[in-house]
């Protein structure tokens, strides 16, 4: 989460330095032609050229930087309250600073920012009236009118860019969410839930076109002696090398998982039993291969039951039953067998 949010304040460290320096000048040339005392003018070059890179150290430093921004936010509102009193309310860059103060708080942080930000910029217009007497200068010179252009036609764009990019990352976390949650987390395969989904998916697909798919269960032969004989890590090293011999042998259109302990299923998608056999063979033959190169790990077989779909399964769970039996009478045979239904 922190490292989340503290990208976050890298992307939004560009558009925060644009849109003060630009900024500086939309209020400079309104302040130029007014009475202005020098602290102000000297706590406006702060704001335009200082503050974006203050407020960037202010965020990295917090333990959960989101609550360093939003703090960044309150306090630039209060800035910009401060500007408003000091341009008399010159009618433009007031409304232009203020709307893109407000654009910027619901951006990070939706209504409930956007309240706190307008409290803060209250607070600061009033006491900036109260400090400075201003008049009210609603007038809008050319000049004005110019150094504003800048931040309504530049601004914007920083700062969609920004909130694209930032878009852009948190579709990518959610994708990368999504795939762990569907993943088991020591092969790499779909876990059981998620394969059981796409199983049930295929059952439906099966009933509505013609074609063949085949369904595999894989069992890895003696696994609780190699747990007990080896070890817990042994084992879960002997898991997870088959799993990765399997996702290289299956083809792209195969669905593998590991559904149980030692217990892999396999949706051969377009595959009749001889030629889900084929593809078995070659796995059981590119697994002996790897694990004879593996001295630090015990030999292993594999048990494996398949069946092709038929109509006459009368539901997913009818058809993965019926490969449950021939992966049993696998093992009846005496194991490292291929045992069609």
């Amino acid at each position: 989460m922190i490292r989340t949010i503290g990208s976050f304040a890298k992307r939004i460290y560009l558009p925060r330095i644009i849109g003060c320096g630009i900024g500086f000048w939309a209020v400079a040339a309104v302040l130029w032609t007014l009475p202005t005392p020098l602290w102000i003018w000297a706590l406006l070059v702060f704001n335009g050229f200082i503050w974006p890179h203050v407020a960037f150290v202010l965020a990295r430093g917090q333990k959960v930087q989101y609550d360093g921004e939003r703090r960044n936010m309150v306090l630039e509102s209060a800035l910009g309250g401060l500007w408003v009193a000091a341009m008399h309310f010159n009618l433009l860059p007031t409304t232009i600073l203020v709307s893109m103060l407000c654009m910027n708080c619901i951006a990070v942080g939706g209504p409930g920012l956007l309240r706190a930000c307008l409290a803060a910029m209250t607070a600061a217009l009033l006491a900036g009236v109260a400090l400075l007497r201003p008049g009210f200068v609603p007038e809008t010179t050319h000049l004005q009118v110019y150094a504003c252009l800048p931040m309504l036609a530049i601004y914007p764009l920083a700062l969609g860019a920004a909130t694209y990019r930032l878009a852009a990352k948190l579709a990518e976390h959610k994708r990368a969410f999504r795939d762990f949650s569907r993943t088991d987390s020591l092969t790499g395969l779909l876990n059981q839930g998620a394969w059981r989904l796409m199983l049930d998916a295929e059952y439906t697909l099966g009933l509505r076109r013609a074609g063949t798919t085949s369904l595999a269960l894989i069992d890895i032969d003696h696994f609780k002696a190699i747990n007990d004989g080896y070890g817990h890590l042994i084992g879960d090293e002997v898991i997870k090398l088959f799993g990765a011999v399997l996702a290289e042998v299956k083809r792209s259109s195969d669905i593998a998982g590991r559904i149980g302990g030692d217990e892999f299923g396999l949706i051969l998608r377009g595959a009749d039993v001889d030629q889900a056999e084929v593809l078995l063979k070659r796995l059981q033959t590119r697994l002996r291969e790897t694990f004879e190169h593996r001295l630090d790990l015990p030999a292993v077989s594999l048990s494996i039951g398949v069946v092709g779909f038929a109509s006459a399964h009368a539901n997913v769970e009818d058809w993965l039953r019926a490969c449950d039996h021939a992966l049993y009478d696998a093992k009846r045979r005496g194991r490292n067998q291929i045992v069609a239904a």
